[in-house]
């Protein structure tokens, strides 16, 4: 299980990341923590690469699970996406990591956009 992650710079202030797993069974961190500070998600794309897989986006990990969901899980078919915007954005808990599982151990991308304050 690994999450390779890019970061594109976004044009103003904020972060971008696009996140790829061949295998997030046990649990991703997408973005760090950061004390005393929350990550706010205004955009949020999920894609289903290979076999069937319930998805979940959530703060922070706990026994290799997400510790409290935010989006799903979500049942997603072979070579699906779904996308969202959040015109004001999902607030996690400050000092919180953005987080993924997935009940599969088949690839998934995660592409987000957002800020941190």
């Amino acid at each position: 299980m690994a999450v390779s992650i890019t970061t594109p710079q976004p044009g103003k202030f904020g972060f971008v990341l696009n996140a790829t797993s061949a295998d997030a069974s046990g649990c991703e961190e997408l973005l760090a923590a950061v004390a005393g500070k929350s990550i706010i998600i205004d955009h949020l794309t999920i894609n289903n690469g290979a076999g069937v897989q319930s998805i979940t986006i959530g703060q922070g990990e706990t026994g290799g699970a997400v510790t409290t969901a935010l989006i799903g899980p979500v049942a997603m078919a072979v070579n699906t996406s779904i996308s969202w915007d959040f015109p004001s954005g999902i607030v996690l808990t400050a000092a919180t990591s953005l987080t993924v599982d997935s009940t599969s151990n088949t690839a998934l991308c995660v592409f987000a956009w957002g800020r941190i304050e």
